[in-house]
């Protein structure tokens, strides 16, 4: 029996019950839930759509839409993977699935069936494909897909093929009931490694303690640019602190502020949102020169956070894109990110990848394996680089 879907369209998420998104959104974290996709909404320099795909049963199933010509985020653009990625009539560009964090999938209601999430993510994709041709675009983007979300976008359509990422989704389970388990559970190596970096963090003066971000949005915006720039992104220190102040009037229960010292002195912060049963690392930077040699990154990013998830019974935290090998070193898992581009409706199936944008990153996660092949699980990422 073929199952009904039916998509209906949104322009705000203001639209939409917090509680009807809640029901297909709970399993995808953070930066698919309602109140996170809502400070997106505010902060995007476009149009957003909202695609929900509805079934006998009440909402199945769900995909943000933005339609932008000015993406501030670099990696966000279509043609930072997509060389040939070519903008519409505007001078913008479809991408679904989100805009930040780094995670994208089609939202799916937990209790439909395998045909269910088929048929629902079917349904979602072809109104996606529909909604790039009315709005000129030859394609639409779904980047930084998790391996979850590889599986749905490359089940709807075999012939799209992902050009996965340098950098994967890094996510550090917390494992037994406190700190001495998770030290326990590395390699010997590792753990003497790891307790040579909260020694050096205390010998150098330096010590981590948590605060309230509302009362640090100042401190937040400066360390979070000088993190910024550490990756070649210049933002306003004023732009920052009034964005995280959005973050906050919207998470403040949420978050939790780790805020690195000398003395009376800070130098250092990792911002992070606890939501459902995880701890998500948003934001971190540190003056480099006043904690020279300490390893303040792994102690304020890592393992204080680790601590505050055993205390508060959450199963660990999640780490998101970048320094993957420091990451894995220190027990995370990194699973793949690809991109896909879904042809517009009735458009041709051109790949808008460069020729050998796949080999590259191919050779790359192959000298990966080669290099440290007890930190990265080939089984998760072997599948999207052959294709």
């Amino acid at each position: 029996m073929q199952l009904r879907v039916q998509v209906r369209v949104h322009d705000t998420l203001a639209a939409v019950p917090a509680a009807d998104w809640a029901a297909v959104a709970a399993g995808a974290g953070l930066y698919a839930s309602h109140l996170w996709l809502s400070l997106v909404e505010q902060e995007t320099p476009g149009r957003c759509r909202y695609l929900l795909a509805h079934d006998d049963t009440g909402l199945a199933g769900a995909l943000p839409v933005y339609l932008t010509a000015d993406e501030p985020n670099r990696y966000y653009h279509p043609g930072a993977v997509f060389r040939a990625a070519a903008p519409g009539p505007d001078g913008g560009y479809c991408v679904a699935g989100g805009r930040s964090g780094y995670r994208t999938e089609v939202l799916l209601a937990d209790r439909l069936t395998e045909a269910g999430r088929r048929a629902t993510v079917a349904a979602l994709l072809d109104r996606l494909a529909e909604l790039a041709a009315a709005e000129g675009r030859s394609h639409a983007y779904l980047l930084h897909l998790t391996e979850r979300g590889l599986r749905q976008v490359t089940g709807y359509a075999g012939d799209l093929t992902p050009v996965v990422g340098y950098s994967g989704d890094a996510w550090l389970p917390a494992p037994g009931r406190d700190f001495e388990d998770y030290l326990a559970a590395l390699s010997p190596t590792r753990r003497k490694t790891t307790r040579k970096e909260l020694r050096r963090y205390a010998a150098h003066g330096l010590s981590t303690v948590r605060a309230d971000p509302a009362r640090e949005l100042d401190l937040i915006a400066r360390f979070a640019r000088l993190g910024n720039e550490k990756y070649g992104v210049e933002e306003d220190e004023a732009e920052l602190r009034t964005r995280f102040e959005r973050q906050y009037a919207a998470l403040g229960d949420h978050g939790v502020l780790f805020v690195c010292r000398r003395g009376p002195v800070p130098v250092g912060m990792a911002l992070a949102y606890r939501w459902g049963d995880w701890l998500y690392l948003r934001a971190s930077g540190f003056d480099h020169d006043a904690a020279a040699g300490a390893y303040p990154y792994f102690n304020v990013v890592i393992y204080e956070p680790l601590r505050y998830c055993y205390e508060n019974g959450l199963r660990g935290l999640h780490l998101g894109s970048g320094s993957h090998d420091a990451k894995a070193a220190r027990g995370a898992r990194i699973g793949p990110l690809g991109s896909v581009a879904l042809p517009a409706a009735g458009a041709p199936r051109t790949d808008p990848a460069a020729p050998t944008a796949r080999r590259g990153v191919r050779r790359y996660w192959e000298q990966q394996f080669a290099t440290v092949p007890h930190l990265l699980d080939q089984d998760l990422w072997r599948p999207w680089l052959g294709r």
